[in-house]
């Protein structure tokens, strides 16, 4: 039996992921990701099962450090590495300190991992702006994600909305080398045409563009 635990838990975990190296953490019920806009697009997954809790780790992704979303082949980046090592250590906090089990998941979608945007969202770190990535009431869209699930219900009030792309003149939207929002909305099949030219083009690591991300108003003043 899955047991319910309380909010003070839920900050608990959070402030913990906090400590080991995530910049902002939330948690949400997994059951409410299976009903989000990716989900209904892509099928419900039949993991998200009644119960669980996903806990969602963000890490600042400055300016200063490109290097933090460069991609090998067959690999990782150090970004995504370090969520990866935060989140074990908090899956080895849970079972030592509260007898609760927890999975890292995989970073893609097709390998096993969530919607992380969709799962930030419930779980209060931010919202999907109008350049179509999560942008932080701290950062901006200047993050990267990992989740855990977690054998659990864990409560935790999320933040408060708020809506940082109102009255905004979009310079992410100007800022893209495709014109994926030329129609007014986002194509994302011009998005992937640009990410494939990126890897086409790569010599070393893949060094994915960030052009909107890094044109967002949102949070600048906190990251540059």
């Amino acid at each position: 039996m899955i047991e319910s635990h309380p909010a003070a838990l839920g900050n608990r975990i959070v402030a913990k992921a906090r400590q080991l190296g995530a910049t902002l953490a939330g948690i949400a019920a997994a059951s409410d990701l299976a009903k989000a806009p990716s989900y209904e697009l892509a099928g419900r997954d039949a993991r998200l099962i009644e119960g669980r809790s996903l806990v969602v780790l963000a890490l600042v992704h400055h300016e200063s450090e490109p290097e933090l979303d460069w991609w090998e082949a067959n690999t990782t980046s150090p970004g995504d590495l370090r969520l990866e090592q935060v989140g074990k250590q908090l899956v080895e906090w849970l079972k030592q300190e509260h007898r609760i089990h927890g999975q890292l998941l995989p970073y893609r979608v097709e390998k096993g991992g969530v919607f992380l945007k969709d799962a930030a969202v419930l779980a209060g770190i931010g919202i999907v702006g109008r350049n179509n990535l999560l942008i932080t009431p701290e950062f901006g869209p200047r993050v990267r994600m990992r989740a855990l699930l977690v054998d659990a219900r864990i409560h935790r009030l999320p933040r408060e909305d708020f809506d940082p792309c109102s009255g905004c003149d979009m310079p992410c939207r100007r800022a893209c080398p495709r014109d994926a929002f030329e129609p007014g909305f986002y194509l994302r099949v011009r998005c992937q045409g640009q990410m494939q030219a990126d890897i086409a083009t790569a010599s070393g690591p893949i060094r994915y563009c960030r052009l909107c991300e890094l044109a967002c108003n949102m949070g600048t003043e906190r990251v540059f």
